[in-house]
């Protein structure tokens, strides 16, 4: 997946055979050997969130409360942690108004702190600033060089903010 401007795509007028060959240079040796891609597809991509999850007794989960940039994969998990909450809450409680606002409520720090994170990784790696594609390696280094932060940073995209 590139992440790139529209006039900017590296490969976009490569055939496959190209494209191929230019994937198969950036994945690591041990990873194997590709034989065949799929025909390119472009997407526009954008960052589009309801304000609120709750709207008088509809709730919006998933791609219907918001569309993040799939950079880190998390439209999903942020889901399925709405969809938990929502269960909780009407479990809990006896009145549906109150459940709803309580799911508002609890939701918002999770979801706000994921769609702005997802958006700035997107963004991040469109940025041509000099120094920064060597400073964003560096980081990615360091996390795989300390395993407790990145674990931690797993949990957290998995699981959101508890």
């Amino acid at each position: 997946m590139w992440c790139v401007p529209t006039g900017d795509d590296p490969v976009a007028e490569l055939n496959d055979r190209q494209r191929l060959a230019v994937l198969q240079s950036l994945i690591p040796p041990q990873a194997g050997t590709l034989t065949a891609i799929t025909p390119l597809k472009s997407f526009a991509l954008g960052l589009n969130a309801e304000r609120s999850l709750v709207s008088g007794r509809t709730v919006r989960i998933g791609n219907a409360a918001q569309t993040l940039h799939p950079v880190a994969g998390q439209g999903l998990n942020l889901g399925l942690r709405d969809t938990y909450a929502l269960v909780q809450a009407l479990r809990q409680s006896s009145n549906l108004d109150k459940a709803l606002r309580r799911v508002e409520w609890s939701r918002n720090p999770d979801r706000w702190s994921m769609i702005a994170a997802t958006d700035f990784l997107a963004r991040s790696f469109t940025w041509r600033l000099p120094g920064l594609a060597a400073a964003r390696g560096l980081g990615l280094a360091a996390l795989q060089a300390l395993p407790p932060v990145k674990s931690a940073l797993a949990r957290q995209m998995m699981f959101g903010r508890r």
